[in-house]
């Protein structure tokens, strides 16, 4: 789960309706295919960019707030985390 604690500045109001991962990954799966380009313009601390790069897509946001874009930096890293592509030089040599 993203944390949107993280982000809150003092003077912040509570948001009223965050938004599940739920809810985005059954938007992503319905409404693109894996390779497909995401776009947030307002992408708060990174959700719909989390769950995109979790199910091979690419994503693209933008974010005023900048304690919200930190967050989304961390979390959009977060997501990219064990998402390792592997070049031909990292395939060993396979012998008969």
């Amino acid at each position: 789960m993203l944390n949107v604690v993280q982000a809150r500045e003092t003077n912040d109001e509570r948001h009223l309706a965050p938004l599940q991962l739920g809810v985005i990954e059954r938007c992503i799966k319905l409404w693109s295919a894996p390779g497909d380009l995401v776009y947030s313009p307002f992408a708060g601390i990174g959700s719909e960019g989390y769950m995109a790069l979790k199910l091979d897509r690419r994503f693209v946001g933008g974010e005023l707030k900048r304690s919200y874009w930190e967050s989304a930096i961390r979390n959009l890293r977060r997501a990219e985390q064990g998402k390792r592509t592997y070049s031909l030089f990292d395939l060993g040599m396979v012998t008969a």
